[in-house]
């Protein structure tokens, strides 16, 4: 492991789980400081983003960081943010997730194949929002790791940019994965913290609702958001193994 993700683990595995209204991890200064600048100086070009949904978030924008997109940039920009990767994702970051949430642990222990990852650098621009929802059965854990620009913390709705997270006023409602929810049937508990190198962690369940505050003002939202994925089907769905 190295140094940078070293780092990383330690402040994942110092943070205290928050369980209202579900269980999360908020951990500040996730990546090593020095890294954290090389990532925001190396930010994607404008013309490297493609919209997410077209559909439906026609305000978000990602570059897919994979190992293809690595390649193409080459030199500082790729090492920058393989570093980056490998700080939310490796076997160490796995298994502590796994200490820390029931819910990795219990299907850790009955996957075909180990997890791997989807991990996506993210611009949202002005009147992006998202209803409240849990994400896919198909994720083992999310990290969302907030990367302002310059300037944008004097911005006032900045406090509103941070992923909200939802408690349903019916307290039996259960989601299903990435089906979408009426605002008007949950209440805002807490907004993760949208400040530099402040990264927030959980489990999805039934009960992991959150989402995008809508705000009125221009605004520009600077994240990368890391998926652990995995097959989900349990064993008695799939036969004998």
């Amino acid at each position: 492991m190295t140094a940078d993700a070293s780092y990383a683990l330690n402040r994942l595995s110092d943070a205290a789980i928050n369980t209202d209204p579900f269980p999360h991890l908020l951990v500040s200064d996730f990546l090593p400081a020095d890294l954290y600048a090389r990532a925001c100086a190396q930010w994607p070009d404008p013309a490297a983003f493609g919209v997410f949904q077209t559909d439906e978030l026609p305000s978000r924008h990602q570059v897919q960081l994979t190992d293809r997109w690595l390649a193409q940039c080459g030199g500082e920009r790729a090492l920058t943010w393989r570093a980056v990767r490998d700080c939310l994702f490796n076997p160490d970051v796995v298994a502590l997730m796994a200490e820390r949430f029931p819910q990795v642990r219990d299907k850790l222990a009955w996957v075909d194949a180990p997890p791997v990852l989807n991990v996506r650098i993210i611009e949202d621009h002005t009147s992006h929002a998202m209803l409240p929802h849990t994400d896919i059965e198909a994720t083992l854990f999310s990290m969302l790791l907030y990367m302002p620009a310059d300037g944008a913390l004097s911005n006032p709705q900045a406090p509103q940019l941070g992923t909200a997270l939802y408690r349903p006023r019916d307290p039996d409602f259960r989601g299903r994965g990435m089906d979408r929810y009426p605002r008007a049937d949950f209440d805002l508990v807490a907004q993760a913290p949208y400040r530099p190198n402040h990264l927030l962690a959980y489990a999805p369940s039934d009960r992991s609702f959150h989402g995008v505050e809508p705000v009125a003002a221009p605004c520009e939202r600077r994240l990368l958001i890391a998926f652990a994925v995995m097959e989900t089907r349990h064993p008695s769905q799939r036969g004998a193994r």
